[in-house]
């Protein structure tokens, strides 16, 4: 299916929640809608760098893969539809891959590194069809050259668009997603190679989709802020509520994090600053405006940044490598809500 960036919109709006639709982006001047410019930085400062690239797109997918030192990006939604395309960002430029094999397109799925078993896992997402698009459970694997799907033998975390992974010691971590607006997840799962296993219990966070999440490596803990959650005074087709509450998970356990920080933000990302030892989050959409906004929690307290060079935006795809330099690709900058 093609859409255009109104259109997809109003599917980002039918499947979970988001912004509402305006104009098509011109060819001489920005109308707001879909980026694809590539930032370089700490999660701090940042550097623009030129060159071609992806399609202007948001949702995308975005992982480091250690172990061939690049960047792999899979996905997100374009002005002309939802994507397929596999790209790789190595020494300061974008390559298009061609591999044989490779995911349905979707946005909003899940990707991280696993060093176990030295590949790339993507899970989930929304995946385009005739409609609004549909929330996958399918599970696939990046060697560096090609996609693999995997075919769980156990239970999977199910159909869900908007979860969230980070790489954990030797595995990944999976947290969250929706399934429309009617079911939203605050579960916590781990991939062996082969299978799915829930690891947490209830008490969780309340369900959401596109939270911004980072792996502390210092406690082996994992930060949670924000999100899209469930709008329970609404259809399947709703736009869900934003949220602005933190948790942390360790040891199998949710805990709350109650000190006074931002606001309610969705669609924003997070950080882990070596330097700093701090958890940062930034950017998203406090409705019904996209964001810069950098704050800063160091285990006890909130500290508010200065704003990032990076324009202000939702739905960017980032990761960081294992110096801690972080890639930030697209978004849209579209108001709405």
């Amino acid at each position: 299916m093609k859409v255009s960036a109104s259109v997809a919109f109003v599917l980002l709006l039918a499947a979970c929640g988001g912004p509402t639709a305006t104009p098509l982006p011109s060819a001489s001047v920005h109308t707001p809608g879909p980026l694809g410019d590539t930032w370089t930085g700490d999660g701090t400062a940042w550097h623009q760098v030129d060159g071609p690239g992806p399609a202007p797109r948001y949702s995308a997918s975005l992982a480091f893969d250690p172990k061939h030192h690049d960047f792999v990006l899979f996905g997100g939604q374009t002005t002309t539809g939802s994507s397929d395309e596999t790209w790789i960002w190595d020494a300061g430029k974008w390559t298009a891959m061609t591999p044989a094999h490779k995911p349905p397109p979707r946005r909003s799925a899940a990707m991280a590194y696993d060093p176990a078993h030295q590949v790339v896992v993507l899970y989930g997402g929304l995946v385009e069809d005739k409609n609004e698009g549909v929330a996958a459970s399918d599970t696939w694997t990046w060697d560096g050259s090609d996609w693999t799907q995997i075919s769980p033998k156990t239970q999977a975390p199910g159909d869900r668009e908007g979860p969230r992974m980070v790489t954990t010691g030797n595995t990944v971590l999976l947290f969250g997603g929706c399934w429309y607006n009617l079911k939203y997840f605050g579960d916590a799962w781990t991939w062996d190679g082969a299978n799915w296993s829930r690891i947490d219990h209830n008490p969780t966070p309340s369900g959401r989709f596109n939270a911004a999440l980072v792996w502390n490596p210092e406690d082996s803990s994992l930060f949670v802020y924000g999100g899209i959650g469930l709008r329970s005074d609404a259809g399947p087709g709703a736009l869900g509520l934003p949220l602005g509450d933190a948790w942390s998970f360790k040891n199998g356990l949710w805990s709350g994090l109650q000190a006074t920080g931002p606001s309610t933000a969705a669609n924003g990302n997070a950080f882990w600053d070596q330097k700093t030892h701090r958890a940062i989050v930034a950017f998203g959409i406090k409705c019904p405006n996209p964001i810069n906004e950098v704050w800063a929690w160091d285990g006890t307290r909130w500290s508010q940044q200065a704003r990032a060079a990076v324009p202000a935006r939702w739905a960017a795809s980032s990761a960081q490598d294992d110096q801690g330099n972080v890639l930030l690709f697209g978004g849209s900058d579209e108001a709405g809500c």
